[in-house]
């Protein structure tokens, strides 16, 4: 795992060597092993840092040339099935001069061409590929988006990045304006959304897509879209996440796993312990409710796993709120990032890959909030106005199952489900503090314009696990990312793997919810290996007390930055709402600690991140 960086001018000028060797420094904790820097001598340069997992010798360096030298990658990632890219390159008799996949994603890209190689690779990556005698560029993220990708696009050229700051303290955007509703939808959904950036004329490029950069122009394509409808067949599923999992444990560095005491995370433990005791991780809160390390502890027990647990106290993380600003180079507000910065850097200290179990939710139904969406789908069906009687009618009998309030404003499903992935306290509060529209999600918005016809209760709840992966994933995967390569972590998602995508995408709703169970399908598989006591019971997550911190420890802090916030970013809100805000939630009338967070989070990015001093010159 690694961290890139490039400019690609669209005329030749100065090729910014000193800029892009500050590029390097800044994310050293992406790739603290190797640093180096490459240009063709008239447009383009391009930097890379390594974190060595495969092939550690200088053979695995990059950026890495063909050995015509007419052909250079820097890629950020791992591909898992580099025997098969392998394979089909044998007729093209390539000469390998080392045992990375970098090279054979190189030369896949070479003899097979941009777009098979992606549809066959299964990987997590982000890469830049450059062909020297067309002066073109490919930019291109892994299916889903588990490797990020940032993109500054101008009169000038192209400036790319895994780091947000690198972007927008570039010259070409330095002197760019925020992007306003794309803050918006920041405090609507926690971070920015695929597609656009805090600032103008800069965005996290689409997942499942790759650019094509050449002759002054920037091209997008989509080679991956995770589907609407059933498709294919199920196959055994303890097979498929057997398969999956042993495919990722390819690693000539120590590897591990996340083990929270959930599902995904302990059925991803079992199956990467079945060849011999692994190294598993988790942490814990002491004598608090949420706290699952006692579970952690008993599947690890059953596993036979070689386990480490790390109690931690409120106190511990507080401390690293300001690590959380550091790791984090764009405006990002999901505060579980602290406890993730924490197990990181715990696990960092016997391992350097760990197996995580995110996806699971996404892709099998696994949220609390698809149990409610399943419920609600009626009022959903035929017209506005007869679903508006049906929600008079609920009120009156006073039925509990529908939240009357929450449903009457909804256009359809769609924008209903959409709303439920928002950070609490942005239906409520947006309309009031924030001066400006909020942008939608790219995704959402495509499947609002595609008018797809939904007819069936499958239908509305495939929408639903669409928009879970395309936009809530996006936020889990790019807290993770930060969180791990801040403490030089790679972190593998075998749940998000090639066959588990497709493997997901032929389950309908009905085979995974049951009984109020989201994912049984998952679960079934765990109590089979383990028992049915500890698996089937509430979600819970690793909750921090961020309510109470902001009343307390942090509570000058947070007051003082949002209601003083710069010009720039003031002009955006409401004060005097702001204050409200912030008086409702000091008077615990109510717990808007996401948003505040959010607010919060967004000033200490502005502070911290533009006008980067170790990026100015």
């Amino acid at each position: 795992m690694c961290g890139i960086t490039g400019i690609y001018n669209f005329k030749r000028s100065a090729l910014q060597k000193d800029f892009v060797s500050r590029c390097l420094v800044t994310m050293h904790h992406r790739g603290p092993d190797s640093q180096c820097i490459w240009d063709n001598g008239e447009n383009y340069i391009t930097g890379f840092c390594r974190l060595a997992i495969r092939d550690l010798s200088v053979n695995g360096n990059q950026p890495m040339l063909s050995l015509c030298g007419n052909y250079c990658i820097t890629f950020n990632g791992e591909i898992y099935n580099t025997n098969i890219l392998k394979n089909l390159l044998r007729p093209f008799k390539t000469s390998f001069v080392s045992t990375s996949d970098t090279e054979i994603l190189l030369y896949s890209i070479i003899h097979l061409g941009i777009k098979q190689t992606l549809e066959l690779t299964d990987g997590i990556f982000a890469f830049a590929f450059y062909d020297v005698k067309k002066n073109s560029l490919i930019l291109a993220r892994d299916r889903v988006g588990i490797k990020p990708l940032y993109m500054g696009s101008g009169a000038n050229g192209v400036v790319y990045s895994s780091q947000y700051d690198h972007i927008i303290n570039h010259p070409f955007f330095k002197k760019e304006s925020i992007n306003v509703s794309a803050i918006g939808a920041f405090l609507s959904l926690g971070y920015i959304p695929e597609n656009h950036g805090a600032v103008t004329n800069t965005a996290l490029l689409l997942h499942g897509h790759y650019y094509i950069i050449e002759n002054g122009t920037v091209n997008c394509h989509k080679y991956y879209d995770y589907p609407l409808t059933q498709t294919g067949s199920i196959s055994n599923l303890d097979e498929v996440l057997y398969s999956a999992v042993q495919s990722q444990m390819v690693s000539d560095v120590p590897l591990g796993t996340f083990m929270s005491g959930g599902v995904d995370s302990t059925l991803v433990t079992y199956f990467a312990n079945k060849q011999a005791p692994i190294n598993s991780f988790t942490i814990g809160i002491r004598n608090h409710p949420m706290d699952e390390s006692g579970a952690a502890q008993e599947f690890a027990d059953i596993f036979r796993t070689q386990h480490h647990c790390k109690f931690i106290s409120p106190a511990d993380l507080l401390q690293l709120v300001n690590d959380n600003t550091r790791a984090f180079s764009e405006p990002f507000a999901d505060f579980s990032s602290l406890p993730t910065l924490m197990l990181s850097k715990f696990a960092r200290e016997k391992v350097t890959v760990a197996l995580s179990g995110d996806g699971g939710d996404e892709l099998f139904w696994g949220y609390p909030r698809n149990i409610s969406a399943l419920r609600s789908i009626k009022f959903y069906t035929g017209y506005a106005i007869n679903r508006k009687g049906k929600l008079l009618v609920a009120k009156i009998k006073n039925r509990r199952a529908v939240n009357v309030s929450r449903h009457w404003k909804e256009k359809d499903f769609l924008s209903y489900y959409y709303h439920t992935l928002f950070v609490t306290g942005a239906l409520q509060w947006l309309q009031h503090i924030f001066t400006d529209e909020a942008l939608d999600d790219y995704y959402y918005a495509s499947l609002k314009n595609s008018h797809t016809q939904l007819d069936t209760t499958g239908d509305y709840m495939n929408v639903a696990r669409k928009l879970e992966v395309d936009t809530h994933l996006q936020r889990i995967l790019l807290k993770v990312d930060r969180a791990s390569m801040y403490h030089s972590l790679e972190v593998r998602v075998p749940l998000l793997s090639n066959a588990l995508l497709d493997e997901s995408a032929a389950y309908n709703y009905q085979a995974c919810i049951r009984n109020g169970q989201g994912k049984i399908n998952l679960k079934e598989s765990l109590i089979k290996k383990t028992n049915e006591q500890l698996v089937i019971k509430p979600k819970k997550g690793f909750v921090i007390p961020m309510a109470d911190w902001i009343r307390s420890d942090l509570k000058n802090d947070i007051t003082e930055k949002i209601l003083n916030m710069p010009a720039h970013l003031g002009c955006m809100f409401s004060k005097p709402q702001l204050e409200k805000l912030i008086n409702d939630h000091m008077a615990k009338n109510n717990d808007w600690s996401w948003l505040l967070w959010a607010i919060y989070s967004l000033v200490s990015w502005d502070a911290h991140h533009r006008n980067n001093k170790q990026l100015t010159f």
